[in-house]
């Protein structure tokens, strides 16, 4: 049963993105967090895996792109949040690619089995619809993480944002190249660059703060070698706080299972409604006119519309005692 809780000095782990142009220091970034649980969809972080100096904070690396290893795996850290302290995803681009790509087969297989063009095919409402509710999955299992104190690094690609002006294509800015509006999901958004420096032909690293709830930088901050370090006080800070009681990782599980009883007692009621309907007006015709007045009285455009479940149900109750 949902209910309200006081303010409280809580555990509370980040949700961190980082996105930006190819070798630019992401994936080192995260390896600087404490006791991590990789997941590497792109099969780039071994080159670090021999490197003492870069692999002494791994616990744990999991090589696959499939969105349900990944899902099982997150099941498995929020099932023991004391084994690891940050979860990262390298890159997260690739996976949400992974499942419109697996969408897409789908699609095609479908073509295939009613002998149309594969060449047509394209991914249906449905097959977005599982997209949207697989991110919906992730988006919630790192909530949930992140209520259990660990902390989330997503790596990301950068997509160009370009704009006409003049009938030309400028570049204006840069996003991720995930989901739309995924930066919403995370505490801190930062956008990684390189700049080579003239004196000694050697490139620096940075990023840049879009975004950072936790107020230690400024929006527009750039940040060189960015790492633990620069967020560090306030992670340690907070696990030290109480552990909440959420369930952000069964919403979806639980929002399913009450949608499926509802539909089933809208079943049976709406069956319920066809008998009596038919047993009271093969007893009097008149019957028919008063049910039709129930039914608009109560708002009910429809007993086949699940949307007027609660006035069918007291049209039913009516019927009942004519």
């Amino acid at each position: 049963m949902a209910n309200f809780r006081k303010p409280m000095q809580r555990s509370q782990g980040l949700k961190i993105l980082g996105y930006g142009e190819d070798g630019s220091g992401k994936s080192w970034s995260a390896l600087t967090f404490p006791k991590l649980a990789i997941i590497d969809t792109e099969s780039k972080l071994g080159v670090y895996e021999n490197n003492e100096e870069k692999n002494k904070n791994i616990l744990g690396i999991a090589d696959t792109v499939s969105y349900y290893d990944v899902i099982e795996l997150m099941e498995k850290v929020v099932a023991n949040p004391k084994t690891f302290s940050t979860f990262v995803i390298d890159s997260e681009t690739n996976l949400y690619e992974s499942m419109q790509v697996s969408m897409m087969e789908v699609e095609e297989a479908r073509a295939k089995r009613k002998k149309s063009s594969i060449d047509d095919a394209t991914v249906s409402m449905r097959g977005w619809g599982k997209v949207k509710l697989n991110n919906s999955r992730l988006k919630n299992l790192k909530a949930q993480m992140s209520a259990d104190g660990v902390t989330i690094v997503s790596i990301a690609h950068k997509k160009d944002i370009f704009e006409e002006i003049n009938g030309k294509q400028i570049k204006i800015g840069e996003m991720p190249e995930l989901k739309k509006g995924s930066k919403h999901d995370y505490d801190i958004v930062l956008r990684f660059f390189k700049k080579k420096d003239i004196g000694t032909g050697e490139y620096k690293f940075f990023a840049e703060v879009e975004k950072d709830t936790t107020g230690t930088y400024r929006m527009g901050t750039q940040l060189e070698n960015v790492s633990y370090e620069n967020w560090k006080e306030y992670i340690e800070r907070n696990k030290k706080g109480k552990p909440i009681k959420s369930s952000y990782d069964n919403a979806i599980k639980e929002t399913i299972t009450t949608a499926e009883e509802e539909e089933k007692n809208f079943e049976e009621l709406s069956s319920e409604f066809v008998k009596l309907f038919k047993d009271l007006k093969d007893k009097d015709e008149k019957n028919k006119e008063l049910i039709t007045n129930l039914l608009k009285v109560n708002n009910v455009e429809s007993y086949k519309d699940p949307n007027c479940f609660d006035g069918l149900k007291i049209v039913v109750e009516k019927m009942k005692e004519i």
